[in-house]
């Protein structure tokens, strides 16, 4: 099976569960988070209230609402795989980041993935906009120019690279074609084998049926091959012969007892005469 069937097929899916819990999986891999410290605000000197927490959400929430508001497809959304295992492969394993630094990565992978592989996309205002907040215009921008420089302007998408961070899910359509094909070829060795036990077969049954039709026609001339026809058939020689061969006698009983001694007159054709 062609590996680029597989991911032909597999682009062709629509955005499911699974891959948002994959990207979110791969993006948490990459970098560490320190939750940042509460901020307070002094209002006197003698009471201190504490300000409204920034409102944070989940990475899973995030990648959601920008697949709900985007509406991006299963091609785009899961290119950000080849980004994402490279950052992680460019940054150092003790890296730390705050905790809206995986939404920034993940977002920016998102933005790159659009642009490369689409002919339009959304602009950065709009990408602000489905972020419902969370981040600014100059954030995104930034995001954006951060990832492009780890890259070092490389964005190019290759077909082993997509292998590789696609491997769960290329997986499991391999084993499903594999498992189809396996059950077509056992249908088509059942129906070959079924081919040639009908071919096999289908001569004795001819050659049985010629012999008694054989059989049949000749029993019919048996029967009509009995006495009365062999006694015919010697009748009519019999009576030929007496005719062209032998000498007409009348019988005793026509003759008067006067003319048995007297021989027969013969006619011209040298028959005999009463």
């Amino acid at each position: 099976m062609a590996q680029s069937k597989v991911l032909s097929i597999f682009a062709r899916q629509p955005v499911s569960p699974e891959m948002v819990n994959y990207l979110v999986a791969t993006t948490n891999s990459i970098i560490q988070v320190k939750p940042q410290p509460r901020k307070f605000s002094t209002i006197s000197t003698d009471d201190l209230l504490v300000a409204p927490a920034v409102k944070t959400v989940s990475l899973g929430h995030f990648i959601r609402r920008l697949i709900r508001y985007s509406n991006v497809q299963t091609p785009t959304l899961m290119a950000t795989c080849v980004y994402l295992t490279k950052v992680r492969n460019l940054l150092p394993a003790n890296a730390v980041g705050m905790e809206t630094t995986r939404h920034r990565i993940f977002l920016a992978a998102l933005i790159l993935s659009a642009k490369s592989l689409n002919d339009s996309s959304p602009l950065n205002k709009h990408w602000t906009k489905y972020t419902d907040g969370l981040l600014t215009n100059d954030e995104v921008n930034m995001a954006e120019r951060e990832l492009l420089g780890l890259l070092k302007w490389d964005i190019n998408i290759k077909q082993h690279e997509l292998d590789v961070a696609l491997e769960p899910f290329l997986h499991t359509i391999k084993t499903s074609l594999a498992a189809h094909s396996d059950q077509v070829s056992a249908q088509k060795v059942n129906y070959y084998r079924l081919s040639n036990t009908y071919r096999t077969s289908s001569p004795i049954s001819s050659r049985s049926s010629s012999t008694s039709s054989i059989a049949s026609h000749s029993s019919s001339l048996s029967l009509n091959e009995g006495p009365a026809s062999n006694y015919s058939l010697q009748s009519l020689v019999q009576e030929e012969a007496e005719i062209k061969g032998h000498i007409y006698r009348p019988p005793l009983a026509n003759k008067s007892t006067n003319t048995l001694n007297v021989p027969p007159r013969k006619d011209v054709y040298g028959m005999a005469m009463v």
